[in-house]
């Protein structure tokens, strides 16, 4: 036998055919979704040995869908900010072409069509259609706060009512999921400007459930965001009064107000707190400068529930975006030691003044990490593109990725 090809130190390792068992247990080493996703795509083996949605991922950093460059861009390819490896990855996202995407969740994007809804994983491409808005809804009531005989209150209730035709527009606000869309208990909720203020429905429902109640506004008038906890649904009014759904004995309590500061931001904390984020931008000669954040939570602890105003949101991480989009993620969980507790990570969005230019304004934005204990702020990136404003899909959101 040649002593070249007997030595072990000059053998071709046959990397390709190594056991699956073996293969498995260093995926299941493998923390960071990036490269599990790049391990898998090694060659077919490694694929097939390799779960295409594994249990084992900790919660990962968020990544931050960029908006269009410019105004009625239906270029397929979308932008999104990884803050773990600090790059920008591009993905083929054809059915975010010419939609309005209105919520992400649970690593899911839901996006809008007209009167049709429908989720994407945009890391899997996965795809799950939800009832269009047009069908006939069914109704869930909420008994009233002060309702004399709460028991047969909405026993007589007029679909037609709340029948949207096909022409009405139907503007989502927010939409919110319960777990990831793969899970057959997940609810969506949705928060908009229609008939329907508030409505859901579980994942293979036809028609989706309204949330009746009575409120004396209309069109979502009396919401400002909305988030779900623990079986509760709730949202949040101009003046800060929190209303929670318990739609198992489709009764209301309402929480909290005596704030009057808007924009708000409504949001779970990782331990349950309910917390508020309220930002107020300031501008030196018409122009934007930056953001100031405050954060509120709600107490439960005193006589009456209130929103008291803390500098410590404990392992809470909150990351915020345009719009209604807001998440909070426990530092403990991210895996990465340099992401602290205590504080908060926004897109700073930023005019580019130009006194000549009167139409499609272009802004900038970048990322910037502000501690809530003692209020310094640091920039993450530098700017990371122009974009001009589009109401209906230039919004940046911030998405946790998973293959779940």
């Amino acid at each position: 036998m040649d002593s070249q090809q007997s030595n072990p130190a000059t053998m071709v390792r046959d990397w390709q055919h190594l056991p699956p068992e073996l293969l498995q247990v260093i995926g299941k080493k493998v923390i960071s979704l990036a490269v599990y996703i790049r391990f898998r795509a090694v060659c077919r083996p490694w694929q097939s040995s390799c779960s295409l949605r594994p249990d084992h991922l900790p919660v990962q950093l968020p990544w931050l869908m960029l908006p269009y460059r410019s105004v009625g861009n239906n270029d397929s390819t979308r932008r999104f900010y990884d803050l773990a490896t600090s790059k920008i990855h591009e993905l083929d996202l054809p059915e975010t072409c010419g939609v309005s995407i209105c919520g992400s969740s649970h690593g899911w994007l839901v996006l809008q069509k007209g009167q049709m809804l429908s989720l994407l994983n945009p890391i899997t491409r996965a795809t799950i259609s939800l009832p269009p808005f047009s069908g006939p809804p069914t109704a869930l009531g909420i008994v009233p706060l002060r309702a004399i005989n709460p028991e047969n209150f909405f026993e007589n209730w007029d679909a037609n009512e709340y029948a949207i035709n096909p022409t009405d527009n139907v503007r989502v606000c927010k939409a919110i999921l319960t777990s990831s869309a793969h899970d057959s208990s997940c609810r969506v909720f949705v928060f908009t400007y229609s008939k329907w203020p508030l409505a859901f429905c579980k994942i293979g429902d036809v028609y989706w459930k309204v949330i009746e109640f009575h409120s004396g506004y209309t069109w979502g008038g009396d919401f400002r965001d909305i988030t779900y906890s623990n079986g509760f649904l709730y949202t949040v009014s101009p003046f800060a009064a929190v209303t929670i759904y318990n739609l198992d004995n489709r009764s209301r309590t309402l929480l909290g107000g005596g704030i009057t500061r808007t924009p708000i931001h409504l949001v779970e904390g990782v331990s349950g707190d309910i917390l508020l984020i309220h930002d107020s931008p300031i501008y030196v000669n018409r122009v934007l400068k930056e953001t100031k954040h405050t954060v509120y939570k709600l107490s439960n602890d005193r006589p009456k529930p209130e929103w008291i105003k803390v500098i410590d949101i404990g392992q809470n991480v909150l990351f915020l975006g345009s719009h209604h989009n807001v998440l909070s993620l426990s530092s403990a969980n991210l895996q990465f030691p340099e992401w602290r507790a205590n504080c908060l990570c926004y897109d700073s969005i930023r005019k580019k003044w130009n006194p000549q230019e009167r139409f499609d304004p272009w802004y900038n934005h970048n990322i910037k990490l502000a501690s809530l204990d003692n209020g310094t702020v640091t920039d993450i990136t530098a700017d990371l593109c122009p974009f001009q404003v589009n109401e209906r899909w230039q919004r940046s959101l911030w998405l946790t990725p998973s293959l779940l």
